[in-house]
């Protein structure tokens, strides 16, 4: 039996809800790890792979052939799989969030070291002699 094309772009939307998904997990992984090269190169590939879906879910939504209540039906589980994805997306964010606080925590910290070895290093090279000069 030959597979219309409503079947066609459906299953093709679905592999790539499927592939994003998977980008998603991995995102997180990315994040956990502080692989942040490997979490831009998930972003690009989610960028690229967005417009494929946006172009699927267009053509689903306009399919002159389609039945009514099969495009209900497949709209229902569509936002279902939405949601997932929303929530996944929404977990990544939060621990986004989280590591950029301890990264801006440790940047303070970082620069009141800095600042503490500076004044320390003022006092080594103020000028004046310094008192075990006395003894060489």
């Amino acid at each position: 039996m030959p597979v219309s094309n409503d079947d066609a772009t459906i299953r093709k939307l679905h592999c790539h809800l499927d592939e994003w998904r998977a980008l998603t997990v991995a995102e997180l992984e990315s994040i956990e790890g502080g692989d942040w090269k490997t979490l831009e190169e998930i972003q690009s590939k989610k960028a690229l792979l967005r417009q494929d879906i946006e172009e699927l879910e267009s053509a689903f939504s306009s399919s002159p052939t389609m039945p009514q209540d099969r495009k209900e039906a497949e709209r229902k589980r569509l936002r279902q799989i939405a949601t997932e994805l929303l929530a996944l997306e929404k977990k990544n964010e939060a621990v986004l969030s989280e590591r950029i606080v301890e990264a801006d925590r440790e940047l303070k910290h970082s620069n009141k070291t800095i600042q503490s070895l500076r004044h320390v290093q003022k006092a080594y090279g103020s000028g004046r002699p310094s008192f075990w000069q006395a003894y060489s």
